[in-house]
Order: C-alpha cells, then structure tokens, then sequence
C-alpha cells in the first residue's frame, strides 16, 4: 500500500482506501497512474489534467470515424483492425513477459505500439517489461560485481540502459562498478610498480604518481556526474589530499547547506508531504531519520482523530515497525471489543421489550426485577430507590389515564459496549396515553438513552423530556 494524492481534493490517501476521507471520492480499485507523467486520475478519465496525455485515444478514434459521414467509412475498418492486430501480439507479449522473456516481450509489445502507439494497456505492459529487463540486469550485473568481473557487469549494465537510459538504480550500480574497477586498477598498477622498484625506483614513483592521478580524475567525472553528498564523501575519504579535493568539500558543503536549508524549512511542519519531498531529494541526508519520524507521528495522529479500524489499519500496512505499532493494534483490539454482536443486540431490544410490556401491564414487582437496590440515575432521580420506582409507575397511571402503550422503533434502536461489558443503548419510543375521555388520547414520541451492566440490570435510564417515567 502506498499514500498517493487525492485527484479530486489532492490530500494524501491511500491507494487501498475505499474512499477519500476529505472528499468521499473513490479510491480503491477506481483510480489508474497516467502512463506519461504518473498522475493518479479516476478510471474513465478521457486526458491526463495533468500533462494532457490522451488516455482513451484509440477508444475516441473509433468514436470520431463513426460519427463520420458515410465516405468514412473504411476509416472505421482501418481503426477495428488496427485493435484486431494488436490483441493477439499484446497477448504474446504478455506471456513472454510472465515468462521471464523480457527481450522478446520488449520485441513483441514495440510491434502492438507501432500499430497503436497510445493504447494505455500496450503502453503500461512496455514499462512493466522495462522494469523487468532492469531489474534482472540489475541482478545479474550485481553478482558479476561481487565476483569483480566489472567489465562483464557493465557490458550487462549497458545493455539494460538500452531499455532505461534514466534507470537511477542501474547508473548508481554503474558508477559504484566503475569506482571498484579503478581501484582495482590502482592495485594491479601497485603490484607492477613494486616489481619494477627493483630496477628503477624513479621510474616507478613517475608511473604510480601518473596512474595515481588518473584515477584520481576518474573517480572526480563519477562524483560529479553523482552529484550526492555520498559521493562527494567518498571521493574525499580515497583523495583527502587530490588535485579535486578541494572541488569536492566546496561542492560537499553547498549540498549540505541546500539540505539544511530545506530541512530548516519543514521540520515544524505538520503536512506529511514536506518530509515525503525531503526523503525523495535527499535519500541519503543527514535527516532521514527525523523525517520519517515525523511522518510516522503525524500519521498517528491522523488515526487516532479517525479512530476506527480502517484509520488503523491504514498506519499499520504505511509503518509496520512504527513507533505506535502496538498502540495502534491495542486501538483496534479496544474498538473491536465495543462493537456488540448480533446476538447481544437482538439480546438488548428483547429486555427492553420486556421491561416497556411491565411498565404498561403496571406489573411493579416484574419492572422492578430489571434494577438494582439502588439505581444511579433514573430519569430525574439520583440514585433512585425501587420505592422511587414504584412512585413513578403509579404517577404515569394517575388521572383519567386507563392504558399506557409503549411502542420500540427497532430501526434506530443502537446498542455499543464499553471494557466493562456495560451496554449503552438508545433508542426512540412512541408513547399512546388512552384516557377516560377517548377525544383527549394522545401520542407522545421521546427518545431513551438507558445503561445495562453484565448483571441484566438498568444502571441509568433517562429521556429527552425532563418529565417523563418511561
């Protein structure tokens, strides 16, 4: 998972979410990367708004040729077969590729483009084999460099910049080949000169001092081609006293001065996307740690104003070994354990049934099971006696009232549980007064917010209507 823009609103989001918190949009399963500058736009979306790739070219070819007069006619033939053509050349492509095959893939997929140059599928298949001929050169490069057969792990370098001439990974690995190879040249030119001391010490003090400085030049074109605090280090740590080294520590310092004067900027930032441009322009600087810390906090934070499983969630999969792992997996543990089951809930509405079916059969010995000897809040009474109780049952039938009928609306009846294994429910309720004067009968609605420990007694039972018993 991973924390992309928003293409709605343009707040950070995951690209697993289901929805966009800031602006409900669809996320998860309804979002594609432009394949020309890697913009996330929703699916459907006919151009890139960013750099106005057309992303449905060949589906509005069609289109166009339909909505043409009829002398255009074998336009739409020539559009139908250009799609027939590519499908079982793309589909070619695609097994090589799966295959491992990525040359041939390469070969396959160039075809499929040439006949439709801006087919979104062709062009998302081209760059995935393209990452596969790099990764696997990569590989392969890697173990010739740890066997130090250096010209045979760039000729394997080369050949996959063919592909991806910017591949960042594979020009880093070809320049660490190039530093190794000569070093190594140094050596062997080493062992030469001690051999040849014993002939002529002069001589070879000239020949080490002019090999000495070539690879010295050598090594500075790599630094600079670099252009990393990194590589600058290193140049200085093989040439502390070299014709560049002065070179080196005026560049070293404007880079270090460039990434604190960024750094300078954002480390009181509270927007997760400051510290998420810093590591993508220094990967290696001195601040890599605060940064990701940072964003590690801010994104707990994030959670915990949402707390619910999905906010979660979302941390745990962004930092699996963040600094709130276990307060985040005890969060979702503790929301877990608030949520009743169906058949607690089911549990709730049917004592309260009951307990209403008591009240109004004014069954007082059946109403009073459902409290404790002393009960902390009911209605307007602190800790209310079972004689309070009683009062209360007897002053709703006071007057002409006959009948009480007390009706549950189940649909909005809500039941959570907290770490005692207490229910907190409420819910609405439609009250019928019958009186001994039929014309004055009447209907009165409230709603009831009751807490119900582990014992099955009602611990606090209130309404919104500062009068009522029920």
């Amino acid at each position: 998972m991973a924390l992309i823009k928003c293409p709605e609103c343009g707040e950070s989001v995951s690209d697993k979410a289901p929805n966009c918190p800031h602006c409900g949009l669809a996320i998860a399963g309804n979002i594609i990367p432009c394949p020309e500058c890697g913009a996330v736009v929703p699916k459907g979306t006919e151009t890139c708004p960013k750099c106005a790739f057309p992303l449905q070219e060949v589906k509005e070819q069609v289109k166009n040729v339909e909505a043409s007069p009829a002398p255009q006619k074998p336009a739409i033939k020539a559009s139908e077969e250009v799609l027939e053509k590519i499908g079982p050349v793309f589909l070619e492509a695609k097994e090589l590729y799966e295959k491992k095959k990525y040359v041939s893939a390469y070969d396959k997929i160039n075809i499929a483009l040439s006949a439709a140059p801006n087919n979104t599928e062709c062009l998302k298949l081209e760059a995935a084999i393209v990452s596969g001929i790099c990764d696997h050169s990569q590989k392969v490069a890697e173990e010739l460099f740890q066997a130090k057969e250096y010209a045979k792990a760039l000729a394997e370098i080369d050949g996959a910049l063919k592909f991806a001439p910017n591949s960042q990974a594979l020009l880093n690995l070809s320049n660490e080949i190039k530093r190794a190879k000569a070093r190594r040249k140094t050596r062997i030119t080493v062992i030469s000169v001690l051999v040849v001391i014993a002939i002529a010490v002069v001589a070879a003090m000239s020949i080490r001092k002019s090999f000495t400085a070539e690879e010295e030049n050598q090594a500075w074109e790599i630094a600079k081609d670099s252009n990393t605090v990194s590589c600058y280090n290193q140049f200085l740590e093989d040439y502390p006293d070299g014709a560049h080294s002065m070179d080196a520590q005026e560049m070293l310092m404007k880079l270090q001065k460039d990434e604190t004067d960024f750094w300078g900027r954002i480390q009181s930032s509270s927007d997760v996307y400051s510290y998420e441009q810093y590591l993508k322009k220094f990967p290696q600087g001195m601040y890599v740690d605060q940064a990701k810390n940072s964003i590690d906090s801010l994104d707990w934070v994030k959670a915990t104003k949402k707390n619910t499983p999905e906010a979660f969630a979302e941390y745990l999969a962004a930092h699996p070994e963040g600094a709130h792992v276990g307060e985040a997996q005890s969060a979702n543990e503790k929301i877990a354990a608030s949520v009743p089951t169906a058949e607690e809930i089911s549990g709730m509405k049917s004592f309260f049934s009951n307990y209403y079916a008591a009240v109004e059969n004014k069954d007082e010995s059946s109403v009073l099971d459902f409290f404790e000897s002393v009960t902390p809040k009911y209605y307007g009474i602190s800790n209310a006696s079972k004689s309070d109780i009683q009062a209360n049952i007897k002053k709703m039938y006071a007057k002409d009232i006959k009948q009480v009928h007390i009706k549950i609306n189940d649909a909005s009846f809500k039941v959570t549980k907290d770490e005692s294994g207490n229910f907190h429910v409420t819910f609405p309720i439609d009250v019928t007064y019958d009186r001994e004067d039929a014309a004055k009968t009447n209907t009165s609605s409230m709603n009831v917010t009751a807490v119900v420990n582990s014992n099955q007694k009602i611990t606090s039972i209130i309404s919104n209507k500062s009068n009522s018993t029920l």
